[in-house]
């Protein structure tokens, strides 16, 4: 798949991207060209595979999962989204 897209060259972090509409989201970021942090809370098998797709477009990805009802762990995801792809352009 081309690198071009209307969101080419920009690092996303999409939370819930696990399942349903957050899954979506993050395919459809990497469609338009972002590379994407997908995070979970449960299910670390939905976010793994939809990594393995974003990869096939050619766009670089992570998998970290958080429970957001505890603070480390949201700051662990964050650092980990930076380290990952270098910066974060987009947070959904």
């Amino acid at each position: 798949m081309s690198n071009q897209g209307k969101l080419a060259g920009k690092n996303a972090l999409v939370t819930g991207s696990d399942t349903g509409i957050g899954r979506e989201i993050a395919l459809e970021f990497a469609r338009q060209g972002s590379n994407v942090v997908l995070h979970y809370s449960y299910h670390q098998d939905g976010a793994t595979s939809a990594a393995k797709e974003i990869e096939e477009m050619g766009r670089r990805t992570a998998v970290i999962g958080a429970d957001f009802n505890v603070l480390d762990q949201a700051v662990a995801l964050a650092n980990g989204a930076i380290q990952a792809l270098g910066h974060i352009d987009c947070l959904v």
